[in-house]
């Protein structure tokens, strides 16, 4: 009974520390990602409000503040993928 007890407690304490690990990291990933991801948008944002203003409706046309959102969407997808795998726990 004893060894079955010993067992349980080195089993909880090392699933525990990779929870643990694993969270934290994911927080501290997520906050960079974010903050990148901010200046991206602010960034494209910015240069894209520069454009003179009959090229800005040409390109509104052809639908290039859509596309710039599906990219940084995959681009947050893909991140997302990459973190999961990372931080599966084995």
């Amino acid at each position: 009974m004893q060894t079955l007890a010993a067992f349980l407690i080195s089993i909880a304490g090392s699933l525990a520390y990779r929870v643990l690990f694993a969270l934290g990291f994911t927080v501290v990933s997520y906050a960079a990602f974010t903050a990148l991801a901010d200046n991206v948008v602010m960034q494209f944002q910015n240069q894209y409000n520069s454009i003179p203003g009959e090229v800005l409706q040409i390109l509104n046309l052809g639908g290039v503040g859509q596309a710039f959102g599906i990219i940084l969407g995959a681009l947050g997808s893909r991140a997302a993928l990459m973190a999961g795998k990372k931080l599966a726990l084995k």
